[in-house]
């Protein structure tokens, strides 16, 4: 029942694109859609293409788009212990993190 949901959330009308997409066959979808068995590494492919709680999906734990505000309340969490660390820097360690910084983001594009 929750793959119908999320299907709807996420306006996917065309099952063979998703199962193009998850490299299924198409009936697989349509048994899934009626809590057919379904594997894990299925579970996990159908997540991520619908950008969707795996907790959500197999347990009915918390909201179809939890996972996405949990990243955001790490990625904050983080940000603030570096701000801390960063503050206690001397002027040349923080130029020296900065310039370390940008060259990884250079070298990750």
């Amino acid at each position: 029942m929750r793959i119908k949901e999320a299907l709807n959330a996420r306006r996917i009308r065309k099952q063979h694109a998703l199962a193009r997409a998850l490299n299924v066959h198409e009936s697989a979808i349509t048994r899934w859609k009626e809590d057919g068995n379904m594997s894990l590494q299925n579970a996990i492919a159908l997540c991520e293409e619908l950008d969707i709680s795996a907790d959500w999906l197999l347990l009915g734990r918390g909201a179809m788009d939890q996972h996405r505000t949990q990243f955001v309340a790490i990625q904050s969490r983080n940000y603030e212990l570096f701000q801390g660390v960063y503050g206690l820097l001397k002027p040349d360690s923080q130029a020296l993190l900065t310039s370390f910084i940008k060259s990884v983001m250079e070298g990750a594009r």
